[in-house]
């Protein structure tokens, strides 16, 4: 264990319990990466717009955004963001914008408290959701989330499998669903290849699209190719094969590529089909990254270009390229947890880490090649 992980767990285990009015969180006051974040003891948050509820987070998990974002990843776009938000609420306090940032963005809980708004949730519902990404996140004892952006959880499903699930079961519908254009009632028999299939979003998207009737292939590491198979891929092909590929080029057969590994491969548009409405839908796209180096009007315009020049061939031969990224949907957060009550969709955990390891956890993420999430169960 390094020097800085030491001193975070010493930390963590001599941080005081906390009152009903205050609450451990860990938080970072700079961009400074892991040797930047820290244990701190605040207040609960308030709830401060009619929709919002209060929950106490039972168990939460860490996402490949988390871990880039204690190093500035998006900063100047969510500052912007954070500023409307203010601004809607008729404040504005340019100290309080930035820090101190607790990350982490999906959780499960109980409901402590609700907004004057909320109609649909009572105090003690056992719930799941999201803290959208310029909020305070879920790497707390307490958070606060929008109404709509959190569902109950499944019966029989524990609040470690469910907080594993609401970003990457959105992420991956945003780009099934809303870019890739791929439906419940169209996916039977359609061709999906999926690259980085034995991540968080890769495993969620092999479960959904298998369910819905699709043919789907995974390509992932050489040792996680049965894992791959085992969470619904029909077939499991491994990247560091040279043959793979050009295996997969040569078949030229699918409807959907995905790239949930952040390869932003445009090789991999040739195994889509032409003029059958085929897409490469990439979730790693830009816009941020462009607008932290470039400032927002930069940013916006240098990733307009991009995304113009990379379909500028691919259009003309019948594919498209597109991005996605998560999106909040409260419908497709119900439909996720209606599969998951049906047992189409299972929480697929790679390792589960104590409140007091939380920087562990990071670097477990950074670290690379999870099968599944990173959990952190928050309260016993």
């Amino acid at each position: 264990m390094s020097t800085s992980q030491s001193n975070h767990n010493a930390e963590a285990k001599t941080a005081e319990r906390t009152s009903p009015l205050r609450m451990r969180r860990w938080q970072i006051d700079g961009y400074n990466g892991l040797e930047g974040v820290t244990l701190a003891s605040g207040r609960v948050p308030p709830i401060s717009k009619p929709g919002d509820l209060l929950i106490k987070v039972s168990a939460s998990s860490v996402n490949p955004i988390d871990t880039a974002m204690i190093s500035g990843y998006g900063n100047g776009m969510l500052n912007i963001m954070r500023l409307m938000d203010q601004f809607q609420q008729g404040i504005f306090d340019i100290n309080q914008i930035e820090f101190p940032l607790t990350v982490g963005r999906d959780f499960a809980g109980e409901i402590v408290a609700v907004g004057q708004g909320v109609t649909k949730y009572s105090v003690g519902d056992r719930v799941f959701g999201v803290v959208s990404p310029q909020s305070q996140g879920s790497h707390a004892e307490y958070v606060v989330a929008s109404g709509v952006n959190v569902c109950k959880v499944p019966r029989d499903t524990s609040l470690e499998d469910a907080a594993s699930i609401p970003y990457v079961g959105l992420t991956a519908w945003s780009a099934a669903v809303v870019s890739g254009m791929m439906f419940k009632n169209t996916a039977p028999g359609s061709r999906i290849l999926i690259l980085g299939a034995s991540g968080g979003v890769g495993t969620f998207l092999c479960q959904m699209l298998s369910a819905w009737g699709a043919e789907v292939v995974g390509v992932c590491s050489s040792d996680a190719m049965d894992f791959v198979l085992s969470v619904g891929a029909t077939h499991a092909l491994n990247y560091k094969d040279p043959a793979t590929k050009e295996l997969l080029i040569a078949d030229g057969g699918f409807k959907l590529v995905i790239d949930a590994a952040g390869t932003d491969d445009m090789d991999y548009l040739k195994a889509l089909k032409p003029w059958v409405g085929s897409s490469y839908v990439t979730l790693s796209p830009p816009f941020l990254r462009n607008t932290d180096d470039l400032g927002i009007a930069g940013g916006l315009a240098k990733s307009v270009r991009q995304v113009v020049c990379k379909n500028a061939t691919s259009l003309s031969e019948g594919r498209a390229y597109k991005w996605a990224f998560y999106m909040p949907n409260p419908w497709a957060l119900q439909q996720i947890a209606n599969m998951i009550s049906e047992n189409k969709i299972r929480a697929v955990i790679d390792k589960v880490f104590p409140f007091e390891e939380v920087p562990t956890a990071y670097e477990h993420v950074l670290n690379g090649h999870a099968r599944g999430k990173t959990v952190i169960n928050v309260s016993e």
